[in-house]
């Protein structure tokens, strides 16, 4: 980018289109998906946005995108570590 022989930069404004419910399977803290009696699913887990992490609009320039993915990565790990029992 910093190269001068490379030519001029251009600038290009994008708005990003999502749709993200901030629902999703309920887990516990080791990502577990959840019956309807709050009870764990055997063998069944959620993290990212299946677990309600994601986006907060419906256009990226309304909402803090990329924000979430701590939340996405956490309860990736939380599954992971609980599937290796390792949690």
């Amino acid at each position: 980018m910093l190269d001068v022989n490379a030519g001029p930069l251009i600038g290009v404004k994008l708005h990003l289109l999502t749709r993200k419910s901030l629902g999703g399977i309920q887990t516990d803290l080791s990502s577990r998906a959840l019956d309807d009696a709050g009870e764990p699913i055997s063998g069944l887990y959620a993290a990212g946005e299946a677990a309600g992490f994601g986006g907060g609009g419906l256009h990226g320039y309304n909402s803090p995108e990329g924000t979430f993915l701590n939340g996405c990565i956490f309860s990736g790990r939380a599954a992971g570590r609980a599937v290796a029992g390792t949690s």
